[in-house]
């Protein structure tokens, strides 16, 4: 009971304290509202302050505490949108746990907050109370869904690309969440982009980590600069990692864990090697000031406390990584100087390339200007202006292309790379030797395919496996020197089935999966499988007729 007046007591003076530090009046939603009217789909651009602002979290709200009262004081005096990142009510994330517990302190910001669900939120069925509660916010891709939802979606802000994901539901390459954000990310090309889920990839916590592989896999791919978890009750901050956990200054993603939203916190296990800064004795939020180009981090304590971690950084702009689409001003190195310089009323001159001195790559099934350029350390504009490509281009399986300064090809089995002036006589390439790998807790069949580079199917068969079937932590694998390429054409994709006369329909286009069409036309992707005829792992190639109904 006192500890019941106690909590009451600090949120009454943290409402009071915050009306006086705003200029005007705080409106505070009744909590009972927000349970039973949740507010609208997340938008496509919030507003942004000015500077634009970020302000994050997770592991928040506890009835029987009085530090989420206070995180969310510092939700009061700071101006931004706010990321809620998991574990948001404890301890079941119950409709009434959100209505009493994080409703009278995060909740009074719910029409800036947009969050993610953790671990605790799915001890209530399907996460019913956390869906319930935040409603079409937390799944605008699925509108009016309330239990067993995707719970992932994304929006821009200030120019920045924000991903918000799930790490309660399978992730691993492959996955609709997997497949759904590198089609997100290709559809939404940003100079600086930010993804957040609860449990961590990396961390000295107790979790000590190694959530989200696959997220982190594809994030790093597409160049994105920032991610952040909760899950560990503490602060940390990593430098740039790859997704193997290498130090990478060049081109890494900054993972931040701000489990400190108000619940108890825990100590640190062991630290691991790129730890920057940590802290296990402060609650707090990470508040972001956005540029163009880059951010600022502080880190806010609760009143009382001092403890505080900040810094700069500017966005990933490593050759290779797909960022702005190529600007239309952008003059090709093969246009003539009297080309360059014609009058603003001359008629745009065409490129008139001349040939470039590279090695033919024949473009294979999943293959990209930005994969291509990272497989051969090529920065993907100049891949396109040496082929005479845009932006607007597509590129077809069985195109050829040429790779410009690559000599000597290496390529992966099953495409083709040979050199410009000796097209006829080029030297099959030697298939590498098998290697061996030791699975670990954790580890899946399509996961370590992936990370090396193979086929699932081939890796299976070379070591005697079915496809289905689960390694065990201890079994040493065979690798095979068989790539993902050459797997995707070695495997026949289900045919789709004929469209139906008079039937809407869609033809693929470059960047298009399954996932990605049925979003645009509102449908639900596993029924476009259905009557297409065509099962998830199924390839869809460009120019190919979808039907939709």
């Amino acid at each position: 009971m006192t500890s019941h007046i106690v909590r009451t007591a600090i949120i009454m003076l943290v409402m009071v304290a915050a009306l006086a530090a705003w200029n005007g009046p705080l409106a505070l939603a009744a909590p009972q509202q927000q349970a039973v009217l949740p507010a609208g789909p997340a938008p496509d651009a919030p507003v942004a302050t000015d500077p634009p602002v970020i302000l994050a979290a997770g592991d928040i709200a506890k009835c029987n505490r009085e530090e989420d009262a206070l995180t969310g004081y510092l939700l009061d005096i700071n101006p931004g949108i706010v990321l809620s990142i998991g574990d948001n009510a404890y301890e079941a994330g119950s409709i009434q746990e959100f209505t009493d517990c994080y409703g009278p302190t995060w909740g009074r910001h719910l029409d800036r907050i947009y969050p993610v669900p953790g671990n605790h939120e799915y001890l209530t069925g399907g996460a019913n109370g956390y869906f319930t509660y935040f409603g079409d916010r937390a799944t605008p891709l699925e509108p009016g869904c309330r239990k067993e939802c995707a719970g992932y979606y994304s929006f821009n802000y200030a120019g920045w690309h924000i991903v918000a994901l799930n790490s309660e539901i399978p992730s691993d390459p492959g996955t609709p969440q997997e497949q759904w954000l590198r089609a997100d990310l290709a559809a939404n090309p940003a100079v600086c982009t930010l993804a957040y889920w609860h449990k961590p990839r990396f961390s000295s916590g107790v979790s000590l980590g190694g959530t989200g592989q696959g997220l982190f896999n594809a994030l790093y791919e597409y160049g994105a600069d920032i991610v952040l978890s909760g899950h560990d009750h503490n602060y940390e901050r990593f430098a740039p990692q790859d997704p193997g956990g290498k130090l990478d200054l060049e081109r890494g993603i900054r993972q931040f864990v701000v489990g400190t939203g108000g619940t108890g916190l825990r100590g640190l296990r062991f630290i691991q090697p790129n730890t920057e800064a940590s802290d296990s004795d402060t609650w707090g939020i990470l508040k972001f000031t956005l540029r163009a180009d880059g951010y600022d981090w502080e880190f806010l304590p609760i009143p009382g406390q001092t403890w505080t971690d900040k810094g700069s950084a500017n966005c990933v702009t490593a050759p290779g990584v797909p960022t702005q689409p190529l600007a239309a001003s952008v003059i090709p190195a093969a246009v003539t100087a009297a080309d360059a310089g014609a009058g603003a009323g001359a008629a745009a001159p065409a490129a008139v390339l001349t040939p470039v001195a590279g090695a033919q790559y024949t473009i294979v099934a999943g293959d990209t200007l930005s994969l291509i350029g990272l497989r051969y350390g090529i920065d993907w504009r100049e891949l396109a202006a040496a082929n005479g490509l845009t932006e607007d281009s597509i590129i077809e399986i069985g195109q050829v292309i040429t790779l410009i300064g690559v000599e000597d090809a290496t390529v992966p089995a099953g495409t083709t790379a040979t050199s410009t002036t000796a097209v006829a006589t080029a030297a099959p390439v030697a298939t590498p030797a098998p290697s061996t790998y030791t699975v670990e807790a954790g580890d899946t069949l399509l996961g370590i395919a992936v990370r090396f580079s193979v086929s699932r199917r081939s890796l299976a068969a070379a070591n005697g496996l079915a496809v289905g079937d689960q390694p065990q932590v201890g079994q040493v694998l065979t690798i095979p020197g068989q790539t993902a390429a050459a797997a995707l054409l070695a495997t026949p994709a289900t045919a789709p089935a004929p469209a139906a006369a008079g039937g809407r329909t869609h033809t693929v286009a470059s960047g298009d999966t399954i996932i990605t069409i049925a979003v645009q036309y509102g449908l639900d992707w596993q029924e476009l499988l259905r009557i297409n005829g065509l099962q998830p792992d199924s390839l869809i190639q460009i120019g190919q007729v979808i039907r939709l109904e």
